[in-house]
């Protein structure tokens, strides 16, 4: 698997292809800060993703989109007349590491920075970037991550607050008269940060939770640990997962092999095609909340997300989709749109771009993206639609959309 360059190799405007990543190399000639503070250079982007390690099927699929955006928009003419370059790191899934990474990246005087794909990744980052003061656009879910807003003033995030994706769970349960769920969890910050949103949110809306079990993130097996489901008192009447690949294919194949038949829910931590291709049939009837990304073919054509989720799919899927990253998913339109919402910022901040402008525009962007149709506030620096989350159903290990839940609050 290709490492990303150190900060000594600046990454190249163009997109090269190693060992089936893109992998962005640097150029010789004038330091970033001297390109950053002049009017001609280009913008620099700095990112910190996991190409390794556990999260490498979210960091991977992720900083190839941020390649190919960047390889679109220096296309088109770039922003304001001036190129975007990227340098990147792989923190192997170490939140030390990311923020080792972070710190060398502020040096580089960037317009703006991406990262992490984990909540302990970013949450490193997140001092890093409010006293360098520059702009970081996190590809990971959790609010913690940006709020409270007062001492997340530099922070974004585009994938939606977890509780939005609980949302839709609990719009289901409450239709299909489920009030008892049991909470499976993989037993890291996202599992139990998931576990500790799902007992304040979802409680008050008449969802008991009757019990939970974690799983290692080393478990090869997670049969023994799912064959609590069945002691619990009450009983569940569904069980939700809140893991990523590969912890939730094990939970998934676990679960399958015991025969339960309560309906089960995954995060949208599990949409990814890796899901389906690791446990294989074991998924058929699972539910997973997810944008739309993976059912567009399914959207009515008066649906704003459509198109440009078809262009981005398309596109990807070209450059990659032969690759071991597979086809285009829901993590990797986190990194387009973070390059596209840095793009559209900085043309809003105008020639004399800096990160304090940029910072502001983003604080007041509109924005409809692949992930989903976004209106930020200084209030709110997400500001995703909660209708641009859905349930899917697998259905003979394909995506099935499940019309009529969204994460808008009922």
């Amino acid at each position: 698997m290709a490492i990303r360059a150190s900060r000594k190799m600046r990454s190249a405007l163009g997109v090269a292809l190693a060992g089936g990543l893109a992998l962005s190399l640097a150029g010789c000639g004038s330091s970033p800060s001297s390109a950053q503070a002049s009017s001609t250079g280009p913008y620099i982007i700095g990112v910190s993703l996991p190409l390794t390690g556990p999260y490498d099927s979210l960091g991977v699929p992720e900083m190839n989109s941020i390649d190919l955006a960047v390889q679109q928009i220096n296309a088109g003419g770039g922003v304001n007349g001036r190129k975007l370059k990227v340098i990147s790191f792989d923190n192997a899934t170490d939140p030390t590491k990311a923020g080792q990474e972070f710190k060398q990246l502020v040096q580089d005087n960037p317009i703006g920075l991406i990262g992490d794909a984990s909540t302990g990744g970013t949450m490193v980052a997140v001092p890093i970037a409010n006293q360098a003061k520059i702009p970081l656009i996190s590809l990971a879910s959790d609010a913690e991550i940006i709020q409270p807003v007062a001492q997340r003033q530099w922070i974004f995030k585009v994938p939606i607050v977890d509780t939005t994706v609980m949302q839709v769970m609990v719009n289901y349960f409450k239709a299909h008269g489920i009030s008892k769920v049991a909470f499976v969890y993989g037993d890291f910050e996202y599992g139990t940060g998931g576990l500790s949103d799902f007992q304040k949110y979802a409680t008050p809306q008449g969802i008991q939770l009757v019990g939970s079990v974690p799983v290692s993130m080393t478990a090869t097996d997670a049969t023994p640990d799912l064959a609590k489901l069945s002691s619990m008192s009450p009983a569940p009447q569904a069980v939700v997962v809140w893991d990523v690949p590969p912890g939730s294919d094990i939970i998934a194949k676990g679960y399958a092999s015991l025969g339960d038949k309560w309906p089960i829910f995954f995060s949208d931590g599990s949409s990814n095609d890796v899901f389906l291709t690791l446990a294989g049939s074991a998924v058929n009837g699972d539910f997973v909340v997810s944008t739309k990304l993976f059912v567009a073919n399914q959207l009515p054509a008066s649906d704003p997300q459509k198109s440009v989720i078809e262009k981005y799919v398309s596109s990807y899927d070209q450059a990659y989709g032969s690759t071991s990253a597979g086809p285009a998913n829901m993590f990797g339109a986190f990194g387009y749109d973070a390059v596209y919402m840095l793009k559209d910022a900085i043309a809003i901040a105008g020639k004399n771009a800096t990160p304090a402008t940029v910072r502001t525009a983003l604080e007041h962007l509109n924005y409809n993206g692949v992930t989903g149709v976004m209106h930020l506030t200084p209030q709110d620096h997400n500001g995703l639609d909660p209708d641009s989350e859905i349930l899917m159903q697998v259905v003979n290990q394909h995506w099935t959309l499940v019309p009529g839940f969204t994460g808008a609050k009922e």
